[in-house]
């Protein structure tokens, strides 16, 4: 049921943004263009987006370490680092 009000929603919110212009802003980021912000406020919005994926990645990987060490508490190999002794 969700996919099909999000099928509908998605054109709907695309085309209100096309069709009233003058309510949105533009886009700030393109492609195809020069960015229309600052170069600080680029800057900054980039390395707080590099800043959130790797903490995405670090989460992820902390999370699947934990899975793991759950998983093997009882393999040999797993008694033999110093850090899961403790």
């Amino acid at each position: 049921v969700l996919a099909l009000v999000g099928v509908v929603n998605i054109p709907v919110i695309y085309f209100s943004v096309q069709w009233w212009n003058t309510l949105h802003q533009g886009a700030s980021v393109s492609l195809t263009r020069a960015p229309s912000m600052a170069m600080v406020m680029l800057l900054g919005m980039l390395i707080m987006v590099l800043a959130a994926w790797a903490y995405t990645a670090a989460a992820a990987l902390a999370r699947v370490r934990c899975i793991i060490l759950e998983r093997e508490h009882h393999a040999g190999w797993l008694q033999d680092i110093e850090e899961v002794k403790r």
